[in-house]
């Protein structure tokens, strides 16, 4: 997934970072309200998640305006704030979900692969694209009744590919999720884990298709 953590809490918020990171996400991390909206204009997101409890701006505020220019994108407020009312308000506002402090991270990171499953419409815990499906609670590709055994990079690519659903990832947008921890990488790097994914796909029926100038995305291309 492709992250956007608003809080304002250093600590709390570093953690989040390096532990979604080490979990194959992408997360840009926004400290106030304005740096959030500012974010969310020039990158677009999987999923939002925003602190009421904000130095400049109110949380609250911030979801207004998302709502108002982002009107599909999930949002899931992570607030210290655990009384009924203040969720029902939240709720009432526009997001999609509320956890409260203190949490588990391995909730939070249900949480959040769910509100990306109902955005796409999907009722179970596996997304769906081109005939490569996503389990999210074994984190494993299957297609054609096959287990896909991928490594590491080609998992983060292929995961990207699903999630976008058929919608093209610019290449820059791709390799920002391949490469998400680490630094000096060659963009032509990104050829090589697109090279030995398409090998694996063809095999199965599934192409990864580029349209110069636009981006790449999963289609189904023949009966194997």
């Amino acid at each position: 997934m492709y992250l956007l953590l608003v809080e304002d809490e250093a600590s709390l918020a570093e953690g989040l970072v390096g532990l979604l990171t080490a979990r194959g996400h992408k997360v840009e991390w926004a400290s106030h309200g304005a740096m959030a909206l500012q974010a969310a204009q020039t990158h677009r997101f999987d999923v939002v998640v925003l602190d009421l409890g904000l130095p400049d701006i109110s949380g609250m505020r911030v979801l207004a305006t998302l709502r108002e220019q982002h009107a599909d994108i999930p949002v899931l407020i992570l607030s210290a704030r655990d009384q009924a009312i203040d969720k029902i308000d939240a709720i009432n506002a526009g997001a999609d979900d509320y956890l409260s402090k203190p949490f588990d991270a391995a909730e939070l990171e249900a949480r959040l692969f769910a509100l990306l499953r109902r955005r796409g419409g999907a009722a179970s815990a596996k997304l769906d694209c081109a005939g490569v499906s996503f389990d999210a609670n074994t984190r494993r590709f299957h297609c054609q009744g096959h287990t896909l055994n991928v490594s590491p990079r080609e998992h983060l690519a292929l995961l990207a590919l699903v999630q976008a659903q058929g919608t093209p990832l610019s290449r820059q947008e791709l390799f920002d999720r391949v490469f998400v921890t680490d630094d000096d990488i060659a963009h032509d790097a990104l050829d090589v884990v697109l090279y030995r994914l398409r090998k694996r796909l063809d095999e199965l029926g599934v192409a990864i298709r580029n349209v110069r100038g636009i981006g790449f995305y999963l289609e189904a291309s023949h009966t194997p």
